[in-house]
């Protein structure tokens, strides 16, 4: 079944996207059947976001453009999202990782394959990575701190363009990786 003007049908994914102006809240309109991350790495350089709350400003705005370059990180719902990853086909592993952006901290777990590094993992040309797990939490002095807001997000799309940096958090859950350093006792090489 096609939709307006033969466009193919679309569901609504309701969104929180940091931006550099703060938090805004919106729908994106995506294709059925494509993957949330297919949509935001297919298309021009602006992204239509409708029902959109802008920071400072009650009423929501029927229609915002908004620059696809200008997207820190954005938390879909997860429900709408389509997202599929291969944790799924049991061939991947969560990683615990911090993710750093100018205005705050992202802690979450990503997956990637199990003979694979941190390091590995980020030489493959991508836009977007999926963390899975995350929590935000700004980046303030003291003082305004007591006004921040931690969010607790199911999912996480990061903008790899936007990160200062990524690291492997200090303790993992789960079983050891291959990235990381084993003792030497477990090595044989007592």
């Amino acid at each position: 079944m096609r939709g307006a003007m033969g466009q193919p049908p679309r569901r609504a994914v309701a969104v929180e996207c940091l931006t550099a102006v703060g938090w805004v809240s919106g729908r994106f309109h995506v294709p059925a059947q494509q993957s949330f991350i297919d949509f935001l790495q297919q298309g021009g350089a602006f992204l239509p976001l409708t029902d959109a709350i802008l920071p400072g400003r009650p009423a929501p705005l029927p229609f915002f453009a908004v620059h696809r370059a200008g997207l820190a990180l954005i938390a879909p719902d997860p429900a709408d999202a389509l997202l599929e990853t291969l944790g799924a086909q049991g061939i991947t592993s969560p990683w615990s990782v911090t993710c750093a952006f100018p205005g705050g901290l992202l802690e979450g777990q990503i997956d990637f394959l199990t003979n694979q590094r941190l390091s590995d993992y980020l030489r493959v040309p991508q836009h977007f990575i999926l963390v899975r797990e995350a929590r935000w939490e700004p980046l303030l002095t003291d003082d305004a701190r007591r006004h921040a807001t931690r969010r607790d997000l199911p999912i996480a799309v990061v903008q790899l363009a936007e990160l200062v940096g990524i690291a492997e958090a200090e303790t993992q859950r789960g079983r050891g990786h291959p990235g990381k350093l084993q003792p030497e006792s477990e090595l044989g090489m007592v």
